[in-house]
């Protein structure tokens, strides 16, 4: 999977460009504000409907316009992806056929993103490594996604019952509880696949340090969903919402024994995040034969010129199509530039090749 051609109309500072890339490698350099993280967003975008820097619609759409495009043909099977997205209306489409769901995009397009933001997927909420687990399950098992879909429906249901002060929540309990059962197994079989690549990618970049990862499936490890829903089921009817189950789901990073957000630094919780997505990348890979997409942008950012060559490294090792960003003056720029790749210029969201 990679993307031959992409295709951004009205996205931020970005009138229109068509561009042709490099299977393999595409660099993208200017100035800040140039609009060459704009490139990186609008695939993020194509592939999971939402920008990684901005849920404002407002902030994407370019002034004095309704909506932005972004298209894709993917140079493997020359399929057709695009998405055109406003303040009132969003439109997908897969050759040339309209679709009603995101997924419909996701399921062509695995994108990894690696931004200055990266850091939250250790000291931010569980939320954000759920998402995490569940990107990468999506990719590997897509039938978790319609398993997700039907227990958040089915919370949704035990909730407003709550809510509403009525008895019959119960009878969403069952239900519940047999979903929720298999979402969390099939989460911590990901897990527990994808140790073995965390691993391989903490020795080449943290050799030094002991990483270790514990799914957290959300209710008391010793009993099964539905004994621990009937065991807090008058303090939740009390609350007025489930408080047992997957939707509290938590994947704990260990540092040398001690919860990684407590002690690490900002540089070493950028390492980590780039462990987690690349391992994570290498498992699409490995199971579904085909490279993912990885978006890398300002890696320089807090992290030495050794770390970014060790992160370097294994990105190449992955087999995937890379994009990256760099300054006009850096150091990653000079070295980036040797490489054999396609290098974009961008000024004021201008893009020259």
């Amino acid at each position: 999977m990679f993307i031959d051609k992409l295709s951004v109309k009205n996205l931020r500072n970005i009138s229109q460009t068509d561009l042709l890339l490099n299977k393999k490698t595409n660099i993208i350099i200017g100035e800040n504000a140039a609009g060459k993280t704009t490139i990186l967003e609008s695939i993020d975008i194509l592939s999971r409907g939402k920008s990684f820097r901005t849920n404002k619609i407002e902030n994407l759409v370019k002034r004095g316009q309704e909506t932005f495009y972004v298209g894709a043909i993917l140079g493997n099977n020359k399929r057709k992806l695009e998405i055109e997205k406003g303040r009132s209306k969003t439109r997908i489409i897969v050759d040339n056929k309209e679709e009603k769901k995101q997924s419909a995009l996701a399921e062509g397009l695995a994108v990894q993103t690696i931004h200055p933001h990266s850091h939250l997927l250790i000291e931010g909420a569980p939320s954000e490594r759920r998402a995490f687990l569940d990107w990468g399950l999506f990719h590997v098992e897509q039938e978790s996604r319609e398993i997700s879909l039907k227990y958040n429906k089915v919370l949704r249901q035990r909730n407003e019952a709550l809510r509403s002060m009525d008895k019959s929540h119960d009878r969403w309990t069952e239900e519940l509880a047999s979903i929720g059962q298999d979402l969390s197994k099939m989460r911590e079989k990901y897990v527990s696949d994808i140790k073995a690549y965390l691993d391989q990618t903490r020795q080449h970049i943290m050799p030094k340090y002991d990483l270790n990862f514990v799914y957290y499936r959300g209710w008391d490890e010793q009993k099964s969903l539905l004994e621990a829903l009937q065991e807090k089921k008058d303090r939740d009817f009390e609350r007025g919402y489930t408080s047992q189950g997957p939707q509290n789901a938590d994947l704990k990073i260990y540092l040398d024994e001690t919860e990684a957000h407590r002690i690490c630094s900002r540089g070493q919780q950028k390492l980590i995040a780039n462990i987690m997505l690349l391992s994570q990348s290498k498992g699409f890979f490995e199971v579904k034969k085909y490279p993912s997409i990885i978006l890398v942008d300002d890696l320089s950012a807090e992290l030495t010129l050794e770390m970014q060559e060790k992160i370097l490294e294994r990105l190449f090792e992955t087999k995937s199509q890379i994009f990256l960003t760099a300054l006009n003056d850096s150091v990653l720029a000079d070295i980036l530039s040797e490489m054999k790749a396609s290098v974009f210029h961008v000024e004021h969201g201008e893009i020259v090749q």
